[in-house]
């Protein structure tokens, strides 16, 4: 079961890079795809925010172990394409973070930081 997730949310398209952001969007979904069927996590959704006060317009959300997300960082193409997509994107970022799962398993480890 998943008990971890990578956040990686974005705003806007940089200007002048409208045409190669939707391109590398797409991109990117293809790859996570691929990516999931390899096993590198267990899923992934990607999510379009609706006009809010915030800059924060969309974002991917993996779903894994944390060891697989953390390798996956690491990995030259995911980080080729996290350079690309901060080139593409304002306010691009990558937010590693845990699941419920994840939750229940810090605190099983450290219930005095609890009471």
């Amino acid at each position: 079961m998943a008990n971890a997730c990578l956040f990686l949310g974005f705003s806007r398209p940089a200007t002048g890079k409208e045409s190669e952001s939707m391109a590398l969007f797409n991109e990117a979904v293809g790859q996570f795809e691929g990516l999931s069927k390899e096993g590198w996590f267990e899923s992934f959704e990607v999510i379009g925010l609706t006009p809010h006060c915030g800059v924060l317009t969309g974002f991917l959300l993996l779903r894994g172990e944390r060891a697989k997300l953390d390798e996956l960082r690491r990995t030259d193409a995911f980080e080729r394409l996290s350079m690309r997509f901060a080139r593409a994107f304002e306010g691009y970022g990558v937010v590693p973070g845990v699941t419920l799962e994840g939750m229940r398993k810090v605190y099983e480890r450290n219930p005095d930081l609890f009471k």
